[in-house]
């Protein structure tokens, strides 16, 4: 786990800092590089979020609960984002209000599947 945090880390900032040439990769034009600079600093930094929410992922799979985190991925990845654009995209209506739904929406989704660890983890314990 932490030694993929970091990894992320790394990559993230590593595309921040590098995004101008990373997108000059695709584009020379000078507006589209902008804009992907402004989803580059919303969303590569906190990429590692999202890695630790697959680690939760990954760990609900492997003792047999496969259900819940699919159900929580869809609840909190999908459904609060499209909510989510629905109403603060809509009325903010900035390209920034619609980026941070990403790392919003993984903290939520992270939260979520730290606590059905827990509670999972609990119920095998109690069980055993």
């Amino acid at each position: 786990l932490f030694l993929r945090t970091e990894v992320l880390i790394v990559m993230g900032s590593a595309s921040y800092i590098f995004g101008t040439q990373i997108l000059g990769i695709y584009t020379s034009n000078s507006e589209v590089i902008k804009s992907g600079l402004e989803i580059i600093s919303i969303t590569t930094i906190p990429y590692f979020l999202c890695g630790i929410m697959d680690v939760f992922v990954g760990a609900l799979r492997g003792i047999g609960y496969s259900i819940l985190p699919m159900l929580v991925s869809l609840t909190g990845v999908c459904l609060i984002r499209v909510i989510w654009i629905f109403t603060v995209f809509k009325a903010v209506h900035t390209t920034f209000s619609l980026y941070i739904s990403y790392p919003i929406t993984w903290v939520i989704t992270l939260v979520a599947h730290g606590i059905c660890f827990m509670v999972v983890r609990k119920k095998i314990r109690r069980v055993a």
